[in-house]
C-alpha cells in the first residue's frame, strides 16, 4: 500500500497563495544526483556508471519497405480507385546496454572532433549551433546527448514541417550542422541552398533507399562552404577508430542546452531557450516524484516526437532511473501497419505508454467502431461490461477485465499498466473509458517553458480529471482572472496558473517581475491538493451577449461524440452562440446514419452539403452537450462538416497534434459567417 499524504500540495507559511509539492515543501530541488549530474551531457555517463551492462533501451532496424496497391471505394461513392500504401518490415528488438550508450556518445563526440566540426579550443558559448531534423529514434537521442556533452546548442524541428518551416528552423537560430533521418534527406536537399549557414550534414538510414542525386547536390553545396556531408555510421566509426580521450571544458549548468520550437497553435512557432539547469532541475523533480513507482521490469514505448518536451522529459527521466526505453514509430505500432513481423506493441510488450489527447481520442473511437461492427449483441455486452467494471466490486470487476477486455489488452502487448497523457486537455469520458477497458490513464501538465515538469499524477494522487501533483522542482499559485469569474477566493480556488522554479526557461520576457511564468491556463485546486485544468485564457471568448465562453471546456464535451473524429468550436465576437467545425469519424457516423435510416452515399465531401446529415450530426452534438451539462451560450448554433481530414500537413493541426485555431477559423471563415447568419 502506498503512503498517502493528507494533501498533494502544501501552502507556504509566508504566503499561502503559493503551493509546493508535499514531497519537498521547504525547498525546490535542482539536482537529481548531487554533483554527479549537473548538465544534460552527464545523463548517459551517469547511467553507464550506475547501471553498466543492464539493458538501457531497445530499437528495431527497418529491414524492408513493402508497397501494396489496393482497390478501394472512392470517397464520393462514384466507384473504385487504386491506392498505394507503404508498410515496414522490422527486425526483432535489439538491446543496447547503458555502457554501450555511453560508448556510442563518446564515439560520436570524437567523430565530430575528427571531421573538424567541433573545435575544443573554442569557448562553449561560441560553439556552432546544431539541429536535429529526424523522427524519434535511438540515434536521435544519441546525437542529442553528443551535442550536449560537447556544448553545442541544439535546436529542434518537427519532421512535419514543410520546406519553409524547415528553412526557418535552420536560419533563425543560425544552425551550422544538421542531423537528419532517412525520410528527411529530400527536404534537406530542397532547402540547403537557401540555408546559407549550414555547412555540415550528418544523415541516417539505408543508402539503397536514399536518392543519391540528392546526396550529391547537398555535398556540392556544403563542400563549397568548407563543410562536408557524412553518414551517422561513418561519424560513429571515425570516433571508434580515432578516439578522443580528453574533451576539454564541458558546459556549465547556466549554458544553453536547447532552443525548442513550440508547435505554434496560434501563430508562428516560438523558440524556447532552455539551459542545462532547466532540464536537470526538471528531471530532479520527476525523479523525486516518480522514482519509487517504477521497476526494471517496466518498459516505455517511445514514439512521440522527441522535438516535443513531453517525450524528452519522459525519456530523460527513465534513462536516469534505469528503466528501459523501446523505440517505435506511429506507423509501426500495430500489426496492421507492418508486414512479415510484429508491430511495436507486440514486439516490445511495453508497460508504459505516453500519448497526447488526440491519440487517445482516436483509440477510443476506433474501439467504438469495432464494437458496433461486431453487432448489437456484442455492443450490449461490452457496454454492460464497461459499466460493471466501473461500479462492481472486486472480484467481479477483475473477472470482467480478464474475460471481456483481455483481447483489447493483448493488442497492445498485454503488459500495459500505465498510460500518460500530456500536451493538452483530455476528455474526462475518454479517460474513464480507456482506464476501464485498456489501462489506467493518468494526466500530467507542463509546458516547454517549464521543461515538461509542472504537475503529474502519481499512484498516491490520481483522481480522474486531475493533472496531479506539483513537481518538487517548481511552485504554483493561481492568479485571479475576474473577467470570467475565476478567483483564488472561490470554493474551490481557481485562477490563471503561474509557475516558478529552476526548471523555468531562460527567456525572462515571458515572466513577471517576481519570476512567475504566466501559463495562460486556468486551474483549480482540488480538495486533495491536486490541480485540474479547467480553461485557457486565450480560449475564453466574450460573446455578443457579454457572456464568456470557454472553448476548450465545451470542446472536451462535444468531441466525446463518437461520430466526430476532429472538432473545433469557434465563436467570433459578433456571435451569441458558437459553431462546431467537424471532420467526422466516417465509420461511426456511417453506422449511425444507417441505424437511423438515413442514406449515407459518399463521404465527408458529400455529407458537408447534405442538410439531412448535417442536421442529424447537429442533433447528436446537442445530445452530447446535454449529457455533459452544457447550457445557454454553450449550446452550438450549427455544425459545419469539413471535407478534408485535419493534419499538420494541411495546417489544421500543429505538429504536436493540437488544433491550429487561427488556420481553421480562417479557412472556413465564409462557412462560419453563413452559419451565424452574417452572409447569404
Amino acid at each position: 500500500m502506498f503512503w498517502k499524504a493528507k494533501s498533494a500540495s502544501i501552502p507556504l507559511p509566508m504566503d499561502p497563495s503559493i503551493r509546493r509539492s508535499h514531497l519537498s515543501p521547504n525547498e525546490l530541488v535542482t539536482r537529481p544526483a548531487g554533483d554527479e549530474v549537473t548538465v544534460v551531457g552527464d545523463f548517459f555517463s551517469y547511467s553507464a556508471e550506475k547501471y553498466g551492462d543492464k539493458v538501457g533501451c531497445y530499437y528495431r532496424d527497418v529491414v524492408d519497405v513493402v508497397e501494396e496497391t489496393k482497390i478501394v471505394p472512392k470517397s464520393d461513392g462514384s466507384g473504385d480507385e487504386k491506392k498505394s500504401w507503404k508498410y515496414f518490415t522490422l527486425s526483432p528488438p535489439k538491446p543496447v546496454t547503458y555502457t554501450e550508450l555511453d560508448f556510442t556518445v563518446t564515439a560520436l563526440a570524437s567523430g565530430l572532433i575528427n571531421i573538424g566540426f567541433t573545435n575544443l579550443s573554442q569557448p562553449i558559448a561560441s560553439r556552432p549551433r546544431v539541429s536535429i531534423y529526424a523522427d524519434t529514434s535511438l540515434n536521435w537521442q544519441l546525437m542529442s546527448q553528443t551535442f550536449a556533452r560537447l556544448g553545442h546548442v541544439l535546436t529542434t524541428a518537427y519532421t512535419t514541417l514543410g520546406e519553409e518551416g524547415l528553412l526557418t528552423s535552420l536560419n533563425e537560430p543560425e544552425v551550422e550542422l544538421c542531423y537528419c533521418g532517412e525520410g528527411q534527406v529530400e527536404l534537406i536537399g530542397g532547402v540547403i541552398e537557401r540555408a546559407e549557414r549550414v555547412k555540415w550534414i550528418v544523415y541516417d538510414g539505408d543508402e539503397k533507399r536514399i536518392n543519391q542525386e540528392t546526396i550529391q547536390k547537398i555535398r556540392k553545396v556544403v563542400e563549397s562552404r568548407g563543410g562536408r556531408i557524412t553518414t551517422y555510421a561513418e561519424l560513429r566509426q571515425s570516433g571508434i577508430d580515432s578516439p578522443v580521450t580528453e574533451f576539454g571544458d564541458k558546459p556549465s549548468e547556466d549554458d544553453l542546452f536547447c532552443i525548442m520550437y513550440t508547435s505554434g497553435s496560434t501563430g508562428t512557432p516560438k523558440g524556447v531557450l532552455l539551459t542545462h539547469k532547466n532540464i536537470v532541475s526538471s528531471i530532479a523533480g520527476s525523479v523525486l516524484l516518480w522514482g519509487k513507482n517504477f521497476t526494471r521490469s517496466d518498459l516505455l514505448l517511445a514514439y512521440l516526437p522527441l522535438t516535443h518536451i513531453l517525450e524528452q522529459f519522459l525519456e530523460f527521466t527513465l534513462y536516469f532511473l534505469g528503466i528501459p526505453v523501446a523505440y517505435g514509430t506511429v506507423k509501426t505500432l500495430l500489426n496492421d501497419n507492418v508486414r512479415n513481423c510484429d508491430g511495436d506493441f507486440i514486439a516490445y510488450k511495453p508497460t508504459l505508454l505516453p500519448g497526447v489527447p488526440a491519440i487517445y481520442e482516436m483509440i477510443r473511437k476506433g474501439m467504438i467502431k469495432k464494437i458496433h461492427d461486431a453487432g448489437s449483441v456484442v455492443g450490449t455486452i461490452f457496454n454492460l461490461a464497461v459499466s460493471g467494471k466501473q461500479t462492481l466490486p472486486w472480484p467481479f470487476s477483475s473477472a470482467i477485465d480478464r474475460i471481456l477486455f483481455a483481447k483489447v489488452k493483448a493488442a497492445t502487448g498485454g503488459r500495459l499498466r500505465l498510460a500518460i497523457s500530456g500536451g493538452g486537455a483530455l476528455s474526462l469520458d475518454t479517460q474513464k473509458f480507456l482506464s476501464t477497458v485498456l489501462v489506467q490513464l493518468i494526466q500530467g501538465y507542463g509546458l516547454t517553458e517549464t521543461c515538461g515538469m509542472a504537475t503529474i499524477c502519481t499512484p498516491q494522487f490520481s483522481p480522474m480529471g486531475s493533472v496531479g501533483v506539483i513537481g518538487p522542482s517548481c511552485e504554483v499559485k493561481l492568479h485571479d482572472y475576474p473577467d470570467a469569474g475565476y478567483l483564488s477566493s472561490n470554493k474551490p480556488p481557481q485562477g490563471e496558473i503561474m509557475l516558478r522554479g529552476p526548471n523555468d526557461e531562460l527567456n525572462k520576457e515571458s515572466f513577471t517581475s517576481e519570476g512567475w511564468y504566466r501559463t495562460g491556463d486556468i486551474g483549480q485546486w482540488n480538495i486533495d491538493g491536486t490541480l485540474s485544468i479547467i480553461d485557457r485564457v486565450k480560449n475564453l471568448v466574450k460573446l455578443s451577449n457579454g457572456e464568456y465562453l470557454a472553448l476548450e471546456k465545451v470542446e472536451s464535451i462535444y468531441k466525446h461524440c463518437n461520430s466526430v473524429m476532429m472538432l473545433c468550436i469557434v465563436a467570433p465576437s459578433y456571435a451569441d452562440r458558437p459553431v462546431a467545425l467537424v471532420y467526422p469519424h466516417e465509420g461511426n457516423l456511417r453506422n449511425r446514419l444507417k441505424a437511423n435510416g438515413i442514406v449515407d452515399d459518399g463521404g465527408p465531401k458529400e455529407w458537408a452539403s447534405n442538410l439531412t446529415i448535417v442536421s442529424y450530426l447537429l442533433g447528436e452534438l446537442r445530445d452530447e452537450a446535454k449529457r455533459g451539462g452544457l447550457k445557454g451560450a454553450e449550446l452550438i448554433r450549427d455544425v459545419i462538416i469539413t471535407e478534408e481530414e485535419w493534419s499538420p500537413e494541411n495546417g489544421m493541426l500543429t505538429p504536436a497534434m493540437k488544433l491550429a485555431r487561427n488556420n481553421i477559423s480562417k479557412k472556413y471563415e465564409k462557412e462560419i459567417e453563413k452559419a451565424l447568419g452574417r452572409s447569404s
